[in-house]
């Protein structure tokens, strides 16, 4: 009986030390994120910085995804619009947001400050507001319909609005369930027969037909960025992310340009072998 005390005792102390160190840790991160704040705000221009940055890089992705795990409470739209700004400046043209937390947990709804794409619901434009208002001419300058102002071409990657897909917990292994459940009820038809008769024949069908429910006419993604405690993909569209390179940035520790450098950095370093 004494000893069961003593380790109820014990598991209790550990509890509490683990507590309190993720308390410490959590602390820490807040003052930290503070003083990277007050730095930013002394910061050369972010896209310069950017720009520098990505002439030093042997690769870019053309399709980044954002994982922002269930026990996330840092990741918030003003955060989101840092992160789709700064893709927009490199010149990515696609990117994805995969947010696991309820509404009432802090999922943020990208309709809020995203122009809506006439591709469906899950689809938008960022920034929303592309087109000003032209001013008249000036010392003789005119701009011209075609984007064009006395001969220059003022087309580049941050004139071209960027592809944001905001990605739900039903597109990813609820969907692949619901298509081999209508499989499964079809299997009789001849299409259906096709598919059985070879294994490739029947991967390509099913992602096919989920990519057709989806409406993702998009490159798989090459690169994630995992707002988390620990690396995991939350049931992330499981077919489309085969080849793409997670990196994990901890809930809580904040996140500048600086370290959205660090990340194309990683990424661009990483070689992928194919198995050779």
């Amino acid at each position: 009986m004494m000893m069961q005390i003593v380790c109820l005792l014990l598991g209790r102390l550990l509890l509490i030390c683990i507590a309190v160190n993720d308390l410490l840790q959590q602390l820490w991160l807040r003052l930290h994120a503070f003083a990277s704040r007050s730095y930013d705000y002394w910061q050369c221009d972010q896209r310069a910085f950017l720009g520098a940055a990505v002439r030093g890089l042997e690769k870019l992705p053309q399709h980044l995804v954002l994982v922002i795990g269930p026990d996330d409470c840092y990741v918030n739209a003003a955060l989101l619009k840092r992160i789709f700004s700064y893709t927009h400046i490199v010149g990515i043209p696609y990117l994805s947001v995969y947010d696991t937390r309820t509404p009432g947990k802090g999922y943020v709804d990208l309709s809020l400050f995203c122009q809506q794409n006439e591709k469906g619901d899950m689809f938008y434009h960022w920034p929303s507001q592309q087109v000003k208002e032209q001013k008249p001419p000036q010392n003789g300058y005119k701009t011209v319909p075609n984007g064009t102002s006395n001969g220059y071409a003022n087309k580049g990657a941050h004139y071209t609005p960027l592809q944001v897909c905001q990605i739900s917990r039903a597109d990813g292994h609820a969907l692949i369930a619901d298509v081999c459940r209508e499989l499964y009820e079809n299997r009789q038809t001849a299409q259906v027969q096709a598919m059985l008769e070879e294994r490739q024949a029947l991967t390509d069908g099913i992602s096919a037909i989920l990519n057709k429910r989806l409406g993702l006419a998009v490159p798989e993604p090459e690169l994630g960025i995992v707002f988390s405690r620990q690396t995991c993909t939350y049931g992330l569209l499981p077919w489309h992310v085969r080849f793409t390179e997670f990196h994990t940035h901890r809930s809580g520790s904040y996140f500048d340009a600086k370290s959205f450098a660090n990340v194309l950095y990683k990424y661009a370093r990483c070689e992928q072998r194919w198995g050779k």
